[in-house]
């Protein structure tokens, strides 16, 4: 139905009502005049020259690689949890502890053994220091204790001086001549005894000092055997085998003398064992500290966490806590468009439940593989100054710039008409429209790239589709350039 079958439509509606309506009758003057009017009612926009850009929508999900499930390193019983679901934590927060009684005895077992090897070390460093002064005092004893054996062997083997021997001989002479002066004295009194001159007692005093000399005489004979026989053979015997001792004595404590470098390994494997008892309670340690459960960025917490009182194995996940960082936009990209996508190009995003603003991202990479169902490859486009009200997982739309056309001729894609297998544009030249054949090109945002029109062409955009060359134009608006109408 064209505006003149509309036109006369309205005007015999109104005719055949039976009251006057001066509205109605003015607007089908109106009407009619415009059906009746020689000249076409349009809207134009300017043709013009400016840099488009091929575009692809891509749809996906936010996600983030700050997701993880965090659990404890060692198993056992929650003894409390201190985060709930929604909870926001900071990095190195604690969120959860599991019981440790048994970890904190290994600590003092391993503190215990850290002071005994300490003690040990000391002790080995006292050796080293006091050893080898104790050692040499012991090598400088056994040394003299061989020169005194040896003295005494040669002594035993040397006999009796020849001063000793005269001496000797000297007092068997004395004695001798005592004696024999003692027997004449013996003799000529017992002869005046048998005269009668002297008493008994003088004989009893002659027989004694004879008996005196005689002993003395007798004790000087075995002195002087004594001094000639002074050592025995078992006497140079015992004196040969303490001098053998001595010896033996010498060889122990300077044997004993080279062991003093033992004193000085024997505290460097104190020492390697004090660094033993430190490592084991540093893992002691280390296994007590793997009891507290912490963030391991900041966050928010994500579904409910475990209860206190559950007991876990090592590694099961206690608390799921998602980071603001890292958060980047994943699209579906079909295989089709794979080869026209550059990693590296500008991607513009928008949000739902934020449609009213647009994120800058940058498409950073391309999954090597697509999926199984409508071959679709994950697109991870990486974006900067997300707002804090972005989450992981909320729909978001992505436009990524497959080319950029520089200095294009576009026209708005409404203006495009189909004559047949042509495609056309109606221009304004000179209140007259002109029919125009063109040939498309990229159609982006409202607008396509065109050939066969030049800038600066005024194109028809509304009441194009019935107008012929040459037709009377009206124009009544003008579009703002290269928009759409």
């Amino acid at each position: 139905m064209n505006l003149k079958t509309i036109a006369l439509a309205a005007l015999a509606a109104s005719l055949s009502v039976g009251c006057v309506n001066r509205a109605a009758q003015e607007q089908a003057k109106k009407t009619q005049a415009i059906v009746t009017s020689p000249k076409k009612s349009v809207t134009v926009a300017d043709v013009v020259s400016r840099d488009i850009d091929e575009t692809l929508e891509v749809t996906g999900e936010l996600a983030t690689s700050q997701d993880v499930q965090v659990g404890a390193k060692v198993g056992g019983r929650l003894s409390v949890v201190y985060v709930r679901e929604g909870d926001r934590v900071s990095t190195g927060q604690l969120v959860a502890e599991v019981d440790g009684a048994n970890q904190r005895i290994q600590v003092q077992q391993a503190q215990a053994q850290v002071a005994a090897a300490n003690a040990a070390l000391a002790q080995a460093r006292a050796n080293a220091v006091v050893g080898p002064s104790r050692s040499s005092a012991a090598v400088a004893q056994a040394q003299a204790q061989l020169r005194s054996a040896r003295a005494q062997l040669q002594k035993a083997l040397n006999g009796a001086r020849p001063e000793e021997r005269a001496q000797a001989d000297a007092a068997v002479a004395a004695a001798k001549s005592n004696l024999d002066t003692a027997q004449k004295e013996l003799d000529r009194v017992r002869s005046l005894f048998n005269e009668q001159v002297v008493s008994q007692q003088r004989l009893d005093q002659a027989e004694n000092a004879f008996n005196g000399a005689k002993a003395q005489y007798q004790q000087a004979i075995e002195q002087q055997r004594l001094v000639r026989n002074m050592v025995r053979p078992e006497d140079i015997d015992s004196a040969r085998e303490a001098v053998r001792q001595a010896e033996e004595g010498v060889r122990t404590a300077e044997a004993n003398k080279r062991l003093d470098v033992l004193l000085t390994q024997q505290v460097q494997a104190a020492q390697a064992n004090l660094s033993a008892a430190r490592a084991q309670l540093a893992l002691a340690q280390q296994s007590l500290n793997d009891l507290q459960v912490r963030a391991p960025y900041s966050g928010q917490v994500s579904g409910r966490p475990l209860q206190a009182g559950t007991v876990v194995a090592p590694g099961s996940p206690i608390v799921r806590i998602v980071g603001g960082e890292g958060t980047y936009f994943e699209g579906d990209l079909p295989a089709t468009m794979l080869a026209q996508v550059r990693v590296g190009g500008s991607v513009q995003v928008t949000v739902d439940g934020l449609a009213d603003q647009t994120f800058t991202g940058t498409l950073s990479s391309i999954s090597p593989s697509a999926s199984s169902i409508g071959r679709i490859f994950k697109a991870r486009i990486t974006l900067a100054g997300m707002p804090s009200g972005v989450r992981p997982g909320m729909f978001a739309r992505g436009v990524v710039v497959l080319r950029t056309v520089r200095g294009a001729t576009v026209v708005p894609t409404v203006a495009l008409v189909k004559r047949g297998d042509r495609t056309v544009v109606f221009i304004d030249e000179g209140g007259k429209a002109k029919e125009v054949n063109v040939v498309p090109g990229l159609r982006t945002n409202g607008v396509t790239q065109v050939s066969g029109v030049e800038p600066g062409a005024k194109v028809i955009v509304t009441g194009q589709n019935d107008l012929e060359t040459g037709a009377d134009l009206d124009v009544q608006t003008k579009q703002a350039d290269g928009g759409q109408a």
